[in-house]
């Protein structure tokens, strides 16, 4: 079993224990959901986003309705518009709790005003866009680091700029420049192998990185008030708390 089938096999088990059939409040919020992707009206659909919705990097999250309206087909296709106006309430959508309202196994979230706050499908012609924005994004770094299969963050810190990358089959590298350099420069640290880890079951994560004695540590906060940094850069010598440099600007992620 891959890494991929290991993370997919926990959440499943996670969500499924956490599940609850929707109630009556749950179905006044789904109802209309379906009955908009029936319709296929864009405007009305526009109307039931929660924004900003955040868009798998590193294309840009869609800020406002009009945007959404101009970039609908990036987001939804036939397949996902059917799967929405032909599911059924009791089987198809599930509570879960204080993550909201899940169809289909994730593909599309609900939060507790009855918005859209999370699609998690991607369509031919977005999976296109994404990565033709790679490519490009490629010629913007340092010869030493434009090789990679897709990005998986951008930070900036007070001190640092930080890309962390997957080279494929979940194969982290780390690279930072001091926050006075710019990208296309050779990095002034390169880690290759790292690992990511779950922490706890509300999509907080983290990878990790090992330099000789040292690790470095990206939190990526998910969950939390609106005065959390959105992540954190730590770095440990053994048990020794070296660093905790919070995120200032986060680039992509």
């Amino acid at each position: 079993m891959n890494f991929l089938s290991k993370i997919i096999l926990v959440l499943t088990i996670i969500f499924t224990s956490n599940s609850f059939a929707v109630d009556k409040k749950d179905n006044d919020h789904i109802s209309p959901i379906i009955s908009v992707f029936k319709s296929q009206n864009k405007n009305a659909i526009s109307t039931l986003i929660s924004y900003p919705l955040k868009r798998k990097s590193p294309i840009p999250s869609i800020k406002n309705k009009a945007e959404l309206i101009n970039r609908f087909d990036e987001v939804f296709d036939k397949e996902l518009i059917d799967l929405i106006a032909n599911s059924d309430v009791d089987k198809d959508w599930r509570q879960m709790g204080w993550r909201g309202i899940m169809f289909s196994n994730g593909k599309v979230w609900l939060d507790s005003n009855g918005k859209i706050n999370a699609i998690n499908y991607h369509t031919a012609k977005e999976k296109a866009l994404g990565q033709s924005l790679i490519e490009k994004q490629k010629q913007t770094l340092h010869s030493s680091i434009s090789d990679y299969k897709k990005p998986i963050l951008e930070w900036k810190t007070a001190k640092f700029h930080i890309r962390i990358d997957d080279l494929g089959d979940y194969n982290y590298r780390y690279a930072s420049w001091s926050i006075d350099k710019k990208t296309n420069e050779k990095p002034d640290l390169v880690l290759f192998n790292g690992k990511m880890a779950f922490e706890g079951s509300g999509g907080n994560h983290h990878y990790s990185f090992i330099n000789g004695k040292y690790i470095y540590r990206c939190y990526v906060s998910l969950l939390g008030n609106s005065e959390s940094a959105p992540g954190t850069l730590d770095v440990f010598r053994g048990k020794e708390h070296l660093l905790s440099d919070d995120v200032l600007e986060v680039l992509s992620r």
